[in-house]
C-alpha cells in the first residue's frame, strides 16, 4: 500500500428550493401543499434529504416534510390558524453520507391570515322601540368564549335608507335612538342594520342582520299646559264640563285621561262630580275624558287635581301630569259687624275663661259650619292698654252652640284689670282649599270687648335659702338672710320680715328677700344653739305669711387634745387615756357635752374623771358621753378615763364636743408623741392621777 492515495471527494449535492424565492401559503392548510425542490448529486450516490423551522415571527402555525419517491425530492407544508400574516425560515439539508459531503439551503415561507371571524351573534334580532320610553333600543352581541384571534371591534351600519345611526355603547353594543318625538304613522317604522366584526389583523366577518321596529304613538302631551287649569264657578243647576285642553299630537293616538285628588273632597253634601258617562265619582282617581260638575246652593269647594294623560295602547306612556283647579264659590254673605258676642265665665289670679257666641244673621250657616274667632287678652291699667302684654288665640263657634275660650294670666301678681277683645275671622267649614279668604269675606273689623277683673295672686313662700346668725364672743350675733319667691309674676315683689320669738334682733321689722340681721345681746354662750323666730310673707296682697326659724351657731372654739399611756407599759393591758379641752376664748361657757368614740376599745366603768375629780358618764354603743361640763374664757380642763383594747383589730379614738347641738370643738395640733409611763408623758399626766388610776386599776385586776 505504499505511496497509494485515495482519490479526491466530489462536491456535495446541490439543493434547488422554489427558485430561491419566499413561498406563500394560506392558513388552515389541512392536506399537503407541495414546494418545488430538486436535489443533485455529482456522484449520483444516494442523498438523504430532512428539513425543520428554524425560525419564526408567529406562532408555531407550520409542519414541513420532505418526501422523497423515484429518487426525485418534494418539500410538504401544512398549515394552522395565524391571527396576522407570520413567515417562517425552513432549513433543508442534503447529504450523500461521506464526511463533509454535506449541502444547505434555506426556505423563507410566509403564512398568510386570510380566514375572518364567525359572524356575531345577537342577543336578539329583532327589537322594538315604543316612541316616549325613557329606555332607549339597545343591541347587544355576544361574543365568543374562545375566539381563535382576538376581535379588535364591531361595525353597526344602517341597511335601511335613511336609518338613524348607531350609536356604540361600550364594544359589545349599540343604542338606537327614535328619530321622532311623535310617530303618527299607525305600522310605525322599522329599520334594517347589519354588525360585522373586526379581528385585530382587520379581517371583517360576515354581516349579522337584526331589524328594530319603532312602534307609535310617542308620549302624550300635558293635558292642562300652565294656564289652563284653573275653572272658577258658581253654584248652578246645570252641569259645567271641565276636561283638557290637549291630550297628544297625533290625532287618532288612544289616549285616557287620568284625574287624580289632590285637594278637597267629592262626598260633599250637595257637590256632584259626574265621569263622562254620567256616574257620580267617589273616588280619589277616575279615568275619564272628562268631568262634569255642579252644587247646589251655599254648597262651595275647592278641588285639586293631578290630571295626566295616558296611552290606552298598554304601553303605559304618560304626559307630564299637570295640574287643574276647580273653585266654586257660594258667594256666602261677609261677617260684617256685630255677629260676635263675648262673656266671662270665671277669673281667677291665675286665668280667665268663658265662652264666645254667634247671632243668627249670617246665611247658609250649616254649611259655614260655625265660624272661628280670633280673640285677644290685653292688660289695662287706668283705662289704657298696656304695651307688649296682649296675647291671642283662636276660638271655634260651632253652629249654633258657644265656643269656650281661656287665657292663662301669666303677668297678674297683685290682682289686674284686662280687657279681652274679639272679632269673627273664618268659617270652620271652608270650602277653599289652604283656608285661604275668598272675595269680599274678611275679619270683622268692630271689635266685641269684655272687661275682667282678676284677683292677686297667692304668693306661698318656701323655706330660707342658705341662712343663719353666728356669733363671736364678745359680739352680736350676725348673718344674712335669704328669702326667695316662687318663679311667677311676682318673682320680684318685695319681702316683709317680722320677729315673733328667740333673742330679740336689733331690727324687729325688715324688709327685702335679703336682709343682714344682728342680736341685740352679746352673751356669747346662752345664744350659741338657741333660734330666732320671723314671721315672713311677700309683701303683696296675696302674700302668705310662713314662719321661718333661724339657728345661731358658733365657729368651733374649743380646741381637743388627747394624749395615751403607752401600751407597752401596760401589766395588765388596761391603759389610760387623757382630753384636754381649751376655750379659745375668752367668754366662758356651760351646758358643754363631750363624746368620745371608742373603735376598738371598750371603757372601764368608774375610771372617768375630770380634772381628777369623778364624774357621771354615759357609756352606749361605743360612745363615752359627758354632760355639763362648765369651761371658763382661756381656760384648760381635762378628761381622763381608762380602757381596755380588744383582742384583735385596730384601736382608734376620735370625738368632739357640742352646745345645744351646735359643735364647738375641732382638734389641736400634735406637739409631740403621744403616751406617758417609763418613756414619757405629757405635761400634767401624773398631777391629773392618770397613772395612779391606771396602776390601782391593774392591782385590783390582778387580786381578783
Amino acid at each position: 500500500m505504499l505511496g497509494y492515495l485515495p482519490a479526491a471527494h466530489a462536491a456535495p449535492p446541490v439543493i434547488q428550493v422554489n427558485n430561491g424565492e419566499p413561498y406563500y401559503i394560506s392558513e388552515r392548510i389541512v392536506a399537503p401543499t407541495s414546494v418545488s425542490m430538486s436535489v443533485v448529486d455529482p456522484e449520483s450516490e444516494p442523498v438523504t434529504v430532512n428539513a425543520s423551522i428554524i425560525e419564526s415571527s408567529g406562532v408555531a402555525a407550520l409542519k414541513v416534510n420532505v418526501r422523497e419517491q423515484n429518487g426525485r425530492y418534494t418539500l410538504e407544508l401544512t398549515t394552522g390558524v395565524v391571527c396576522e400574516d407570520t413567515s417562517y425560515t425552513v432549513l433543508i439539508t442534503a447529504s450523500d453520507g461521506h464526511p463533509g459531503s454535506k449541502a444547505e439551503a434555506q426556505l423563507i415561507v410566509w403564512i398568510i391570515h386570510t380566514a375572518p371571524p364567525p359572524r356575531p351573534q345577537l342577543a336578539v334580532s329583532n327589537i322594538v322601540v315604543k316612541l316616549g320610553e325613557d329606555r332607549q333600543g339597545r343591541i347587544e352581541v355576544q361574543p365568543p368564549a374562545n375566539p381563535e384571534c382576538e376581535l379588535e371591534e364591531y361595525e353597526w351600519k344602517g341597511i335601511t335608507q335613511g336609518a338613524p345611526a348607531l350609536v356604540k355603547d361600550g364594544r359589545l353594543a349599540a343604542i338606537f335612538t327614535p328619530p321622532y318625538a311623535f310617530l303618527c304613522d299607525l305600522g310605525g317604522k322599522s329599520y334594517r342594520y347589519d354588525v360585522r366584526v373586526k379581528d385585530q389583523a382587520g379581517l371583517l366577518s360576515a354581516p349579522s342582520s337584526f331589524l328594530i321596529q319603532v312602534k307609535p304613538w310617542g308620549k302624550p302631551l300635558e293635558a292642562f299646559p300652565p294656564g289652563t287649569g284653573a275653572f272658577h264657578l258658581e253654584p248652578q243647576p246645570d252641569l259645567t264640563l271641565v276636561g283638557p285642553s290637549q291630550r297628544h299630537a297625533c290625532s287618532l293616538a288612544p289616549v285616557d285621561t287620568v284625574w287624580r285628588l289632590v285637594e278637597g273632597s267629592l262626598n260633599r253634601e250637595g257637590l256632584y262630580v259626574l265621569d263622562e258617562n254620567g256616574k257620580k265619582v267617589a273616588q280619589p282617581s277616575v279615568v275619564t275624558p272628562y268631568l262634569q260638575i255642579r252644587s247646589e246652593a251655599c254648597v262651595g269647594t275647592q278641588l285639586l287635581f293631578s290630571v295626566t294623560n295616558r296611552m290606552r295602547d298598554g304601553s303605559g306612556l304618560e304626559g307630564a301630569a299637570s295640574t287643574c283647579q276647580v273653585t266654586i264659590d257660594p258667594q256666602w254673605k261677609s261677617f260684617g259687624p256685630g255677629q260676635l258676642s263675648l262673656s266671662e265665665s270665671l277669673t281667677t289670679s291665675t286665668y280667665v275663661s268663658g265662652v264666645a257666641t254667634t247671632t243668627n244673621a249670617l246665611d247658609c250657616v250649616g254649611q259655614r259650619g260655625g265660624v272661628a274667632a280670633r280673640l285677644r287678652l290685653t292688660r289695662v291699667v287706668d283705662g289704657t292698654p298696656v304695651e307688649g302684654t296682649s296675647e291671642e288665640q283662636t276660638v271655634e263657634v260651632p253652629v249654633e252652640a258657644p265656643g269656650a275660650w281661656r287665657f292663662d294670666l301669666k303677668d297678674n301678681c297683685e290682682g289686674s284689670t284686662y280687657q279681652v277683645s274679639g272679632r269673627l275671622e273664618r268659617n270652620l267649614d271652608d270650602w277653599r282649599s289652604g283656608n285661604s279668604q275668598g272675595p269680599g269675606e274678611v275679619g270683622n273689623d268692630m271689635e266685641v270687648l269684655l272687661e275682667v277683673t282678676a284677683l292677686p295672686l297667692d304668693v306661698i313662700l318656701g323655706p330660707l335659702e342658705d341662712s343663719q346668725l353666728t356669733i363671736s364672743c364678745g359680739e352680736a350675733a350676725r348673718g344674712v338672710l335669704r328669702q326667695p319667691l316662687p318663679t311667677g309674676p311676682c318673682s320680684a315683689a318685695d319681702v316683709v320680715w317680722a320677729q315673733e320669738g328667740g333673742p330679740a334682733l336689733t331690727q324687729p321689722l325688715l324688709r327685702g328677700q335679703e336682709v343682714s340681721v344682728s342680736t341685740q345681746e352679746k352673751d356669747f354662750g346662752g345664744l350659741i344653739g338657741s333660734h330666732v323666730a320671723l314671721i315672713v310673707r311677700a309683701n303683696t296682697p296675696g302674700g302668705q305669711p310662713r314662719r321661718q326659724t333661724v339657728g345661731i351657731t358658733a365657729a368651733p372654739f374649743v380646741e381637743v387634745r388627747r394624749i395615751s399611756e403607752n401600751r407597752s407599759n401596760s401589766e395588765t393591758n388596761l391603759f389610760g387615756v387623757a382630753v384636754a379641752l381649751r376655750n379659745t376664748t375668752a367668754c366662758g361657757v356651760a351646758e358643754i357635752q363631750h363624746v368620745e368614740r371608742l373603735e376598738g376599745l371598750d371603757y372601764v366603768a368608774g375610771s372617768a374623771r375630770v380634772d381628777g375629780a369623778p364624774v357621771e358618764v354615759k357609756w352606749e354603743g361605743g360612745a363615752l358621753t359627758v354632760k355639763g361640763l362648765a369651761l371658763e374664757g382661756g381656760a384648760t380642763r381635762t378628761l381622763t378615763y381608762v380602757v381596755r383594747p380588744h383582742l384583735l383589730g385596730q384601736t382608734r379614738f376620735t370625738g368632739g364636743s357640742s352646745l345645744r347641738d351646735i359643735p364647738i370643738s375641732f382638734d389641736g395640733e400634735d406637739e409631740g408623741p403621744s403616751g406617758f409611763g417609763c418613756e414619757g408623758a405629757g405635761p400634767g399626766i401624773a398631777g391629773l392621777g392618770l397613772a395612779a388610776l391606771a396602776v390601782a386599776l391593774r392591782h385590783r385586776r390582778r387580786s381578783r
